[in-house]
């Protein structure tokens, strides 16, 4: 079984009503973390060209602690799992990767959209994205087998 295995068999079920066992006791629903960090990746390229009809502002985006993912992260999540080395590793991936769409934004709001689209696609935020995802359903495994 891969590692993404888990979810795949997950129906999908809308973020204000996550699966019952995928937030289990943990508090969080990994499966709707993922799929909302994977989402970043279309919402800036349609900032970028300027289609987005979201109201996106750098300064929040930036801010790690205002998605549900963060807002776990400093609240339920580090009370339970701040001693746990790999939570404390998506604490800080999380944390850049909101830096660094922020950062894109800033970069496309300066007109270089060229620059911002490379960096979407090829830089630090793929990067990140793609560590973001993995660690997440390692935690997710992590803590399911230890719970139970």
């Amino acid at each position: 079984m891969g590692l993404f295995d888990i979810f795949k068999s997950r129906p999908a079920t809308p973020a204000a009503a996550p699966a019952a066992d995928t937030v289990s006791s943990t508090g969080v629903d990994f499966m709707a973390a993922i799929e909302a960090h994977v989402r970043w990746k279309v919402r800036l390229e349609n900032y970028i060209e300027g289609t987005s009809t979201e109201k996106l502002d750098a300064e929040i985006v930036g801010m790690d602690n205002q998605c549900p993912l963060g807002k776990w992260i400093y609240g339920v999540g580090g009370e339970k799992y701040n001693a746990n080395s790999l939570f404390q590793e998506i604490r800080e991936i999380h944390a850049d990767f909101h830096k660094c769409s922020a950062g894109i934004m800033r970069q496309a709001d300066a007109g270089d959209k060229e620059g911002a689209i490379d960096a979407l696609h090829h830089g630090e935020h793929f990067k990140l994205s793609q560590r973001i995802k993995v660690k997440l359903a390692r935690l997710h495994v992590e803590l399911k087998d230890t719970q139970g």
